[in-house]
């Protein structure tokens, strides 16, 4: 047996997901153990995110170096009523 304080804001949760599920809130706090159990806990945050990183190759190729001429541009832009 294992108890287990947690903020008034997370019992909310908690509850609110096991009235979604028709679930009993222990049901809940056990499932989202047993899921961070199971996680691979020396996964690399880049595995973790693997699915979701990727090339694209469309737009233009140096936003991330003129970022700042961009968000200038648009700032003045917006200041003019031009938007």
């Amino acid at each position: 047996m294992i108890s287990v304080r947690v903020s008034e804001k997370t019992r909310q949760a908690v509850a609110r997901r096991a009235r979604a599920s028709g679930r009993t809130e222990s049901a809940v706090v056990r499932e989202a153990i047993e899921n961070y159990v199971e996680r691979d806990a020396t996964e690399a945050p880049y595995e973790a995110l693997r699915s979701l990183v990727g090339i694209v190759r469309d737009g233009p190729s140096d936003l991330s170096e003129r970022s700042g001429v961009r968000v200038r541009s648009l700032l003045l832009a917006r200041r003019s009523g031009r938007k």
